[in-house]
């Protein structure tokens, strides 16, 4: 994933950090202007300090002072002097226990979304299968993903083959939603945007660069191609690239979704048999082929 993607997720949960903490300490300079919440304030810290100092539990007279200082700011409209933060379990710091807390998790995944194109996703509950011709394979289908979601990912490769419009990618909206619910970075993509991707990779002598144009693809924790063989295929460029993209993500086990119009005959025939032979991998792949017509055409009918 691209440094510059936690850096700017990171960079929106300090703002919510140092917000906080700056109305804490505005409201704080405006209660200490008040004598009666000033001395209640210091009474309750100096008993405070000294039951601490003296390895004592605090006193129901400290705690009712405590109580009587916060009565006190009630009054004065003021709602705490302690900073409110918006993510209770790491103080808008970002990581629990030097891991990423799903606050930052969130942000990233705002961010890659943003960056992608997929700004909306879908829901696996709203999804209405009396649109689709086939609605019994595609609830099958659906049940059969959401349950991949929740799993451990034994299988890292999906490829879901089908013509145009009959729900691919609405399909992979619900899945990336449901992956993001439970927590886990998600990048979508289209094969039009990777590529673009690889021509300037390919085409830069900036070595830096050059890595980072392919890093997220190659280590995304969970990765999105969405119509893989609409590209404008070059093959120097095309299919080195996408094998090295799907070939290293299945020995690091990081899951890859691909939709495509290309059945896995065409896939061979577009591409090569190396990219096949890893996408038709049964031990470690699940490969659909969804049936139907296009549904934006019979939507406008």
């Amino acid at each position: 994933m691209k440094t510059s993607v936690i850096e700017r997720a990171r960079t929106i949960i300090d703002e919510r950090r140092f917000d906080a903490e700056n109305r804490a300490k505005e409201n704080k300079i405006l209660a200490f202007k008040d004598e009666k919440f000033k001395s209640l304030y210091q009474e309750y810290t100096t008993k405070m300090i000294e039951a601490v100092k003296e390895n004592k539990p605090l006193s129901q007279k400290v705690l009712n002072l405590k109580k009587k200082y916060e009565e006190r700011l009630k009054e004065l409209g003021l709602p705490s002097i302690e900073p409110i933060y918006h993510c209770k379990k790491c103080n808008d710091s970002g990581y629990i226990d030097g891991q990423y807390c799903s606050c930052l998790i969130k942000e990233i995944n705002n961010t890659l979304k943003r960056e992608s194109g997929f700004d909306k996703l879908e829901d696996f509950k709203d999804v209405n299968f009396s649109i689709f011709e086939n609605s019994e394979q595609m609830r099958k289908l659906y049940t059969k993903m959401a349950q991949w979601c929740h799993s451990k990912f034994d299988k890292t490769l999906i490829f879901i083959a089908g013509d145009t419009g009959v729900g691919k990618t609405h399909l992979i909206k619900c899945m990336a939603n449901e992956l993001i619910s439970l927590n886990h970075v998600v990048l979508l993509t289209t094969s039009f945007a990777m590529h673009q991707d690889f021509i300037k990779s390919y085409s830069t002598r900036d070595l830096d660069e050059k890595s980072a144009l392919l890093d997220r693809y190659l280590n995304s924790e969970i990765l999105f191609i969405d119509d893989l063989g609409t590209e404008l295929r070059q093959p120097n460029i095309t299919i080195n690239y996408l094998y090295q993209v799907i070939n290293e993500r299945k020995m690091k086990k990081l899951p890859t979704i691909i939709t495509s119009n290309l059945d896995l005959y065409d896939i061979k025939d577009y591409y090569d048999e190396r990219i096949s032979s890893r996408i038709i991998d049964k031990a470690t792949s699940i490969c659909v082929y969804v049936k139907g017509s296009d549904l934006r055409l019979s939507k406008q009918a």
